[in-house]
């Protein structure tokens, strides 16, 4: 098992973002999203290049698209070679797709000259992947943290179970625990979430929104 991802807030941008803006707005960790990546192939190098002038000592992590589509291999060839920290592994469906996912990465690290191992996972299940939320325990010692997605309301029955499940699962395989993306673009709706989100388990939150990594900062560094 990978050493734990402490990170609070995880800023999901497109490729076509300005690095420095990106930069500039605090998130602990910036996602470059790589889930169409036939549209996103040119302005990655562009971004990476930007973001190597303006934060240089700042890692980045790349947003991968799931295995059922066409795109997962590309990405994370594109991905390690421009220097991947770390992934985070869209639709993940079980601990077995984490696996198979770590021998993806192992190749295209060999094939870049790099040390097997370095980059590490962050997935984020999907419907499937959290009803198999167990598996993901003892999958991949690449594997920091654990995550969902679904787009569920926040306050429905649905998302409560989806989050509680992940949140004891990553405490099951000791990694991070990571909330969804929040739908919400009322900011006292969102603090209630980011609350609830901590008091469960988790220790950081996916964003989407530069206006709410302010928030995310500061509920989850408490």
């Amino acid at each position: 098992m990978a050493k734990s991802l402490k990170i609070r807030s995880w800023y999901i941008v497109d490729p076509s973002a300005k690095a420095a803006i990106v930069h500039s707005t605090g998130a602990d960790v910036t996602v470059l999203d790589l889930t169409d990546v036939s549209e996103s192939r040119n302005g990655v190098g562009d971004f990476c290049r930007a973001w190597a002038k303006s934060a240089p000592a700042a890692d980045l992590s790349f947003l991968l698209p799931a295995f059922s589509s066409a795109g997962t291999e590309a990405a994370i060839d594109l991905a390690i070679r421009h220097g991947a920290a770390s992934v985070v592994f869209s639709g993940a469906r079980s601990g077995a797709e984490v696996q198979r996912l770590d021998m993806a990465l192992r190749v295209a690290e060999i094939r870049a000259g790099l040390a097997p191992g370095r980059t590490r996972i962050a997935a984020l299940a999907d419907a499937a992947g959290i009803l198999a939320s167990s598996s993901f325990e003892r999958c991949s010692n690449r594997l920091a943290a654990l995550g969902w997605e679904g787009g569920y309301d926040p306050s429905s029955d649905t998302a409560r179970l989806a989050a509680g499940t992940i949140a004891l699962a990553a405490a099951a395989a000791g990694v991070a625990a990571i909330d969804a993306v929040s739908p919400t673009g009322d900011a006292t709706a969102f603090l209630s979430e980011c609350e609830r989100a901590r008091a469960n388990g988790f220790s950081g939150k996916l964003c989407r929104s530069s206006d709410q990594i302010a928030i995310v900062n500061r509920i989850f560094s408490v």
